[in-house]
């Protein structure tokens, strides 16, 4: 079943590509550079939707989920103190530099991947 799978499975991806039309845009004209260029191209009218999407979970990262992660690692800290729980304690702790390291990556990660990314377009 599955190596049947596997040998239909390009086929379907052509076909599921040919289907799309417009889900990439060929530039072949113009310089000598541009030539065999695929530039993806979002539908019309899906990137406001698209930022607006995103702009609520950077919104919600921030401002909801970072705090609230930090109140628990400090509550787990304080729970450990007060009922002599030192595994409690200890993972309240190293919560705080989960979310420390996260925080870090959350402010790292977006430059990696627009320099891997660049402007989206590859050359065939």
């Amino acid at each position: 079943m599955i190596a049947l799978l596997m040998t239909r499975f390009p086929l379907l991806l052509m076909e599921g590509w040919e289907a799309a039309g417009g889900a990439a845009q060929v530039v072949m004209a113009g310089t000598a550079a541009d030539r065999g260029t695929v530039c993806p191209v979002a539908p019309e009218g899906a990137q406001p939707l698209v930022d607006q999407f995103i702009g609520w979970f950077v919104w919600f990262i921030v401002w909801v989920g970072f705090p609230a992660s930090i109140l628990a690692s400090i509550g787990a800290i304080l729970v450990g103190k007060l009922f002599s729980m030192p595994h409690v304690g200890k993972g309240g702790l190293i919560g705080l530099f989960v979310i420390l390291g996260a925080a870090l990556l959350f402010l790292v990660v977006p430059g990696i991947v627009a320099g891997f990314i660049g402007n989206g377009c590859i050359r065939r």
